[in-house]
């Protein structure tokens, strides 16, 4: 499935006298995601899952014409780490696609460049042979 959101990594809250709180952009990309998976009736998935992510990371617009061009479809090279990627949608996909997150064994994950930011997902359960 395609996720039509520009990939976010998770970050850690913020902690004050007073509250705690996620910055801004990781609390709009959790609500917005939230909003995009409601829409739909997903069956939740049991046992143990493989996780498969690729993260589109849009271009920045301040590249060249040149640049950009050269750069999609790419192996994403900036310093967003791909483990902050993977728990920000794994956490959001929680009690929509399985109950928790635990329940995820095996993850594949990547980041390319590209002019659209997007989350391409797909689960599928493990089966385990018995022996």
């Amino acid at each position: 499935m395609t996720i039509d959101i520009a990939p976010v990594p998770a970050s850690r809250p913020r902690v004050t006298r007073f509250s705690t709180y996620f910055p801004k952009k990781y609390t709009k990309f959790r609500n917005d995601l939230a909003v995009i998976l409601s829409d739909k009736g997903y069956e939740k998935l049991e046992g143990l899952l493989y996780a498969q992510l690729d993260f589109y990371m849009q271009i920045p617009k301040s590249w060249s014409k040149k640049k950009k061009l050269a750069k999609e479809g790419r192996y994403a090279d900036n310093n967003v780490d791909v483990d902050n990627l993977v728990k920000a949608v794994l956490d959001g996909c929680e009690g929509v696609f399985y109950e928790n997150d635990n329940q995820i064994a095996m993850i594949r994950a990547r980041k390319f460049y590209s002019i659209n930011g997007r989350i391409q997902f797909e689960l599928s359960p493990i089966i385990e042979e018995a022996a």
